[in-house]
């Protein structure tokens, strides 16, 4: 036990390290990031506008009103956005596989996973998390929503969980390439598939409502969390969803250190 506790806290120093420099690395041009964060809020404010226009056409739909959309959609961001600020390095495991650039990470003395993890941050997502929690705010405020103090406290715990859940799903999909050995072709499957999650299940056949409840759980990354805190549902049961993350990350990290078991270098 105090083995497996000295590992973690030096695999935590580790990634920490290894964060602070990525973060000196992107600021030594410090243009790039401005032109990126900039790049990024035009994508984010153009997107968010043209869906806002065109729910705007009408009083609502699927049950749905245009604030409570915004509110969903200013949600989703902030935890893709939180995801990606951590988790991004997963995507280039296909590629690490394939390249066998994976080697480097396997011999050193760190948890792998957690150099990977940390090996990248992007930082044009301080932009995106500014965006989604503007338009999460404002929408709660027009749309009349009832912020009282479970409600506050619940929002940065579902965000936290939400955050999880993309980052089990991607760690789940680019784990895949230990079997596949396909190129990152895999990574942007799933990164493309994100977008389902702004929208409400309601929009969705009931078929792909219980594939996005259950296969691929994008209904737990902002749909569910979103029922309570726009007061559609007052049960108690909401206070497990903060837990789906946690649940999902550990078989996906179960899945990658399957692949690992397996993993045969390149050699190159």
């Amino acid at each position: 036990m105090a083995d497996t506790l000295a590992g973690m806290r030096k695999s935590a120093g580790i990634a920490l390290l290894a964060t602070r420099m990525n973060f000196r690395s992107h600021l030594v041009h410090p243009g790039e990031v401005l032109l990126a964060n900039i790049g990024a809020l035009v994508q984010a404010v153009s997107g968010a506008a043209v869906f806002m226009l065109a729910l705007s056409a009408s009083d609502g739909i699927h049950g749905w009103t245009l604030a409570e959309w915004a509110a969903l959609t200013g949600f989703t961001t902030v935890a893709r956005a939180l995801w990606n600020t951590v988790f991004f390095g997963t995507l280039d495991i296909p590629d690490m596989v394939r390249s066998g650039e994976l080697d480097h990470y396997l011999v050193r003395p760190a948890n792998p996973l957690m150099l990977i993890l940390f090996s990248k941050v992007d930082t044009d997502v301080w932009i995106e998390i500014a965006v989604g929690t503007g338009m999460l705010g404002v929408a709660l405020h027009v749309g009349g929503a009832e912020l009282s103090g479970p409600v506050l406290l619940f929002i940065p715990l579902a965000l936290a969980g939400s955050a999880l859940v993309f980052a089990a799903m991607h760690l789940a999909v680019t784990a895949l390439s230990f079997w596949l050995r396909q190129d990152a072709m895999l990574s942007m499957l799933i990164w493309r598939l994100d977008t389902f999650a702004q929208l409400p299940m309601s929009f969705y056949p009931k078929w792909l409502m219980t594939v996005f409840s259950t296969v691929v759980p994008f209904a737990f990354v902002g749909y569910f969390p979103c029922l309570y805190i726009l007061g559609r549902t007052d049960s108690p049961f909401v206070w497990l969803l903060p837990l789906a993350g946690p649940l999902l990350f550990l078989p996906a990290v179960l899945l990658w250190r399957s692949g690992i078991d397996r993993y045969s270098s390149t050699g190159s």
